[in-house]
């Protein structure tokens, strides 16, 4: 799609945000900084005049008014046929789990059908209570997978930038869907866990949810398991009996890929391509360590990596710890788009 078409697109699209806290945020936060205290406030007006794109808002209150909405017999055949397409439902995970995040994935879905939206993100963590009491009792991981089937874009944490980002990546080719994840390098000693020989300039990305339709039409493999979350004392989601659920996907491997992250409000896009490698080969327990689902890319050119990694405190600040991962070189694409709408392009931190 050209880049005029994808602005045309995104000019009559509008993204939906579950959050309490009523500031929009990008994603240019210290990690575990309150949102409330979040100071772009006219986010959602420079996201119209640049990209055309409305913001709408949903509570916890409507979120939880939905959840407890949902038919029983109609969240037992979601959570089912997740249960029968997973490669596996691992130990310690239910099927009383896996339906409370079918109620979720049905509850968001009315939600974004409500507020007429074409792209969605939950402030997860927020609402499980990292800066207050818990305001919802499950995790989203299984209704991003089910969403990306529909090619909605979908992430966690509030993150509008990189929700506006797997936007743009899903017009560019038309229906590919983007994956939202920390930068992992710096979070452990990777080195320590690798079974031969180093991979070299690659940056490694995770989220405990992720899309199943990279190229957009596919199904790749998954799991369903844990979420990361579970153990965590401030987080009382449910019962203690029970399970708060993820997945961990099967990337395809040796395929090319972008990092994409579009920053709003200052009008600038990073962006830069590599080589998906399989983690599972190169590091041991990869599906068991950090976060449930990780992608590695080697990256294409060294000049780039090393303004990347130099100082990743400094990245952070700058541009936030969540990246876009697309299958495809988008490149051109988004270099094109950058000089219709004037936003800078920005490879590595230059």
């Amino acid at each position: 799609m050209t880049a005029q078409k994808v602005l045309e697109k995104l000019g009559k699209s509008k993204l939906l945000t579950i959050q309490d806290y009523e500031k929009v945020r990008g994603d240019h936060m210290g990690l575990g900084q309150d949102p409330r205290d979040y100071s772009y406030r006219d986010y959602p007006d420079r996201l119209k005049e640049y990209l055309g794109v409305d913001v709408k808002i949903a509570g916890s209150e409507e979120l939880n008014r939905e959840m407890g909405n949902v038919e029983e017999n109609e969240a037992e055949k979601v959570a089912d046929m997740w249960i029968n397409e997973a490669k596996e439902v691992r130990r310690g995970v239910t099927r009383k789990d896996v339906i409370r995040a079918a109620k979720l994935y049905v509850a968001i879905k009315e939600l974004v059908k409500r507020h007429d939206a074409d792209a969605v993100t939950m402030a997860s963590w927020h609402l499980t209570g990292t800066w207050g009491n818990p305001k919802t009792n499950v995790m989203p991981p299984l209704a991003w997978m089910e969403l990306s089937k529909e090619h909605i874009p979908c992430c966690c944490q509030g993150l509008v930038d990189c929700l506006v980002t797997q936007m743009v990546g899903t017009c560019i080719t038309d229906g590919y869907a983007g994956f939202v994840g920390d930068i992992l390098n710096e979070w452990l000693d990777w080195d320590s866990l690798l079974k031969g020989a180093s991979p070299g300039e690659v940056v490694i990305i995770g989220h405990c949810g992720a899309p199943i339709t990279p190229h957009g039409d596919d199904r790749i493999p998954y799991t369903i398991r844990d979420h990361i979350i579970n153990g965590a004392d401030w987080a009382k989601l449910s019962g203690a009996e029970d399970t708060v659920t993820a997945t961990t996907v099967d990337w395809p491997s040796d395929e090319v890929a972008s990092i994409v992250k579009f920053d709003v409000y200052k009008k600038r896009v990073l962006i830069f391509t590599g080589t998906v490698l399989d983690g599972n080969s190169l590091y041991k327990d990869f599906p068991d360590t950090s976060c449930r689902n990780k992608i590695v890319i080697k990256i294409d050119e060294p000049e780039v990596y090393k303004r990347f990694s130099r100082n990743l405190g400094e990245f952070r600040e700058s541009w936030g710890n969540h990246l876009v991962t697309f299958y495809g070189n988008l490149e051109k694409e988004i270099r094109d788009l950058a000089r219709l709408i004037g936003f800078d392009v920005v490879e590595g931190d230059r």
